[in-house]
């Protein structure tokens, strides 16, 4: 009995779809959304900085599967096919959607399904046993992020409750930089069908400098964007962003870009800005971008050499955004 026990145990947890993924730090947020089911689906780990998008290229990424885990929730009146919005995670981890001074995407997230617009919540660090990624961002790495985007689009993709032509997709800081690379037709085009896209998105507080951005983009022309970040953001700097959504746009991207004076990095927080001395940044080293060949330009380097620590966090800006966040995503996928 207790081999059988075991065998049953060892299949729930090599099955994706197990209703009690790991130990996320999702479980924390069921309680907000008590129909919500914890899943779980395939992804992988980029190879190193800086070549990250060469191991999609040649495919070697598929040599590093992890478990992603997600929280999803339907709204209550109707049987679907629903549209749903996905909400990535910052540096901080999936903990910070339950952690009660963030608490703006788990509030957008109940008014939207209210409107008849699933939700679903990322986990990207549990299955890569992390737990926080803000005082060493090399413990995942930013091309991973971006596999998980495009694996969780796929799954959506299998799932007939969901309207797979309105999936929206949001996300800050790393959360955002997500959100933005998911137009990129190259990286899509390397993981799963070209069938395949988001519909809508809302990047914040975005790093546009130092992601690993395709330097020259070839934007899904379908994925309507809308890019906010703040003037007086200190981590992620604004007018960059400003410059790369030019340049997407002049590349046929649907994008619209807004840079807010008087708010800073992760401005939705419910708490005025803070300084924290121990969140790492890269202002010091130089560029990282993706050239057209697919290899990082050739002085990428982010070391002990350039990086510095300290920006500051917060804003209580979420009231003043949460109008138009709504609208954007009920304009754009119902």
């Amino acid at each position: 009995m207790k081999k059988f026990l075991a065998l049953i145990i060892l299949l729930l947890i090599n099955n994706p779809d197990y209703s009690f993924a790991g130990t996320s730090s999702l479980h924390d947020l069921w309680k907000y959304f008590k129909d919500g089911k914890m899943v779980r689906f395939k992804s992988y780990n980029s190879g190193p900085f800086p070549n990250e998008f060469m191991s999609l290229k040649d495919g070697s990424y598929k040599n590093s599967p992890v478990n992603v885990d997600a929280l999803i929730a339907y709204p209550k009146k109707g049987e679907g096919p629903f549209p749903i919005v996905v909400f990535n995670h910052s540096s901080g981890g999936a903990r910070l959607f339950s952690n009660e001074w963030f608490k703006f995407n788990r509030q957008q997230a109940r008014m939207l399904l209210k409107k008849g617009i699933a939700v679903m919540f990322v986990d990207n660090f549990n299955g890569r046993s992390v737990i926080s990624a803000g005082a060493d961002q090399a413990q995942v790495s930013t091309y991973s992020f971006y596999i998980d985007a495009f694996m969780t689009l796929e799954y959506l993709s299998k799932n007939p409750k969901i309207n797979i032509k309105k999936v929206g997709i949001t996300g800050w800081s790393r959360g955002g930089m997500n959100s933005l690379a998911i137009a990129e037709k190259r990286i899509r085009d390397t993981l799963i069908s070209k069938d395949l896209y988001y519909a809508a998105s809302i990047p914040r507080s975005v790093e546009c400098r130092q992601s690993g951005f395709f330097r020259n983009p070839q934007p899904i022309k379908e994925t309507k964007i809308w890019m906010v970040n703040g003037k007086d953001d200190d981590a992620s700097h604004a007018h960059i962003c400003e410059e790369y959504g030019e340049k997407m746009k002049a590349n046929g991207a649907d994008i619209k870009v807004t840079t807010k004076a008087g708010w800073g990095h992760g401005f939705e927080a419910n708490y005025e800005p803070e300084y924290e001395k121990h969140l790492e940044a890269w202002h010091e080293c130089p560029d990282y971008y993706t050239e057209d060949d697919g290899m990082a330009n050739k002085d990428a380097k982010i070391d002990a050499s350039c990086i510095t620590y300290g920006y500051s966090v917060g804003g209580n800006k979420g009231r003043a955004f949460s109008r138009p966040f709504k609208k954007f995503f009920i304009e754009n996928l119902l």
